[in-house]
């Protein structure tokens, strides 16, 4: 009696596309390949601390995700033929912002000042400055800065009305969060 036996490498046939959901959202990711004996297939999340999920599960289910648990994630499909076949999805978890610094400053009269405000979200969040309730423009002596996270309300040359409190609103399609800030007499 003669056997046959046939053996093919690893080759992942199927993969989910990258994907954009919200922060709490259920995600499930496909990985499926082909081989002789039937690959292995491991989920890794790349991160410096990315754990594996071990198991021949084709299907990685994260339920809730979380901001912490965007990135890319790697499938390894892998048999005892030749080197494993490995793909990988991106997943972006988007989320409200949130401020994460918000800087009161002082500064004497006819001198420069700066307000710094910081927030983070994704998508990258919109920032307004308001002064009591009314918005404040790049003009007559205030430029307004702003650059992915962060926004610098700066004044050129401060007078006396220019103290007090400053309010930066940072917004983005799932929010808007808010802080006060001080500009105070040096």
């Amino acid at each position: 009696q003669i056997y046959f036996v046939f053996t093919v490498p690893p080759k992942i046939s199927n993969i989910s596309s990258d994907i954009t959901v919200n922060e709490g959202s259920n995600v499930t990711l496909v990985c499926m390949a082909n081989g002789r004996p039937e690959p292995v297939i491991t989920w890794r999340h790349l991160t410096p601390t990315g754990r594996e999920f071990e198991g021949e599960e084709e299907y990685l289910e994260i339920l809730g995700i979380t901001r912490e648990q965007s990135g890319k994630y790697e499938c390894k499909a892998a048999n005892e033929v030749a080197s494993a076949d490995v793909k990988q999805v991106r997943v972006t978890v988007n989320y409200p912002p949130t401020i994460t610094e918000s800087k009161s400053n002082e500064a004497a009269t006819g001198r420069q000042a700066l307000l710094r405000c910081e927030a983070s979200a994704v998508p990258t969040p919109d920032f307004e400055w308001y002064r009591d309730d009314t918005r404040i423009n790049s003009a007559n002596g205030l430029e307004i800065k702003s650059t992915g996270t962060q926004s610098l309300l700066m004044v050129a040359n401060v007078t006396e009305e220019h103290y007090g409190n400053y309010t930066c609103v940072a917004a983005n399609k799932l929010g808007v969060t808010n802080a006060s800030l001080y500009l105070y007499s040096k």
